[in-house]
């Protein structure tokens, strides 16, 4: 039996002088899905749902604001939440420290909660931060840190350093290693090649 399903997607976007969008979207397939928003400027908001033809299905509700900084840096918070059930909440960024024709230095993090049905937090928060470095040679570093709750610092780091690059053939010496309280401290090195004919 050849089933045949319709798929439709209906994208409005609507520009006005100030820069202000409008989003949205439609699927009918065993049932319908939407979604729609409205953009102006760094903030955002949306709305989706679904209809399998005899009810309607949770609502997400979500919007947030996203900031571009200079040196590809950005700054931002979102939520998402879902009427009489909860959701989730984030604050994020990236900024860069230096960036010199040799050398370059960003450092990134975020904040994620999770939200119970009045909106107020629960659980334990989640923190990350990071930062990452490039050379003009190729070589890259990174180290980072993770904390969830109360719980125990988890800290990450790596290194990569070319052993050849020209433009057929790039080989890379790679160093990756992680450690935290309450875990065993694991590392890995590695020869990573490249060669495109």
């Amino acid at each position: 039996m050849v089933k045949h399903i319709l798929k439709l997607v209906f994208v409005v976007v609507c520009v006005q002088q100030s820069m202000a969008q409008f989003f949205g979207g439609f699927q009918p397939s065993d049932g319908i899905s939407g979604m729609g928003g409205y953009k102006y400027g760094p903030a955002w908001g949306s709305l989706s749902g679904s209809y399998d033809g005899r009810r309607l299905g949770p609502v997400d509700v979500g919007g947030g604001a996203h900031v571009n900084l200079p040196n590809d840096g950005f700054a931002g918070a979102r939520a998402s939440v879902q009427a009489g059930v909860g959701g989730t909440s984030s604050l994020y960024g990236k900024v860069n420290i230096f960036d010199t024709p040799t050398h370059r230095l960003d450092v990134q993090g975020h904040h994620d909660r999770f939200l119970n049905r009045d909106l107020k937090p629960v659980g334990p928060a989640i923190n990350e931060i990071g930062a990452n470095y490039k050379h003009v040679g190729g070589a890259t570093a990174h180290i980072g840190a993770s904390k969830v709750g109360g719980g125990p610092i988890q800290g990450s780091l790596g290194a990569s350093v070319p052993l050849v690059s020209t433009p057929q053939v790039r080989i890379n010496l790679g160093v990756q290693g992680a450690a935290g309280q309450g875990m065993k401290p694991q590392g890995q090195i590695g020869v990573v090649g490249e060669i495109k004919f």
